[in-house]
């Protein structure tokens, strides 16, 4: 009976990653990631941004909406106009001042006055959103 005899092959040990692979993996992605954030900063900022506007348009409708709903004489649009209108602040702690710019009728006569609303940021002279109504005088 023969007996054969192998010599054992060495084992190669190739599976899985250095030590120095892995610190090159992690340098490379997060000089990625780096090249990624000022991308992130600016669509947060724009994301904000866009959130302002639509608070205010929101605003500027429930401006509106108070315009049409009241008495349509010129003296009370004057008075609406007039009005000193407190500052709003959303559920962000973003501070939104509404302001009533104009009306435009004149008094004691029927037709159509013209009523311009606008939204700005509290102490910011920058307008958000504005919009303008016609309104039917009935005297």
């Amino acid at each position: 009976m023969k007996t054969e005899v192998h010599a054992e092959e060495p084992v190669r040990d190739d599976a899985g990653f250095t030590l120095l692979e892995v610190i090159i993996a992690m340098f490379l992605l997060a000089i990625v990631v780096t090249g990624l954030i000022p991308a992130l900063l600016g669509s947060l900022k724009l994301s904000a941004q866009n959130t302002n506007i639509a608070t205010a348009s929101q605003l500027v409708g429930q401006q509106i909406d108070v315009a049409r709903s009241g008495v349509a004489t010129c003296a009370a649009l004057t008075n609406y106009k007039n009005a000193v209108l407190p500052p709003v602040v959303d559920a962000r702690g973003v501070s939104f001042q509404p302001i009533r710019n104009s009306v435009t009728c004149t008094a004691g006569t029927a037709g159509i006055a013209k009523v311009r609303v606008s939204v700005t940021l509290t102490g910011n002279p920058h307008v958000l959103a504005t919009a303008t109504t016609y309104v039917y005088i009935t005297s």
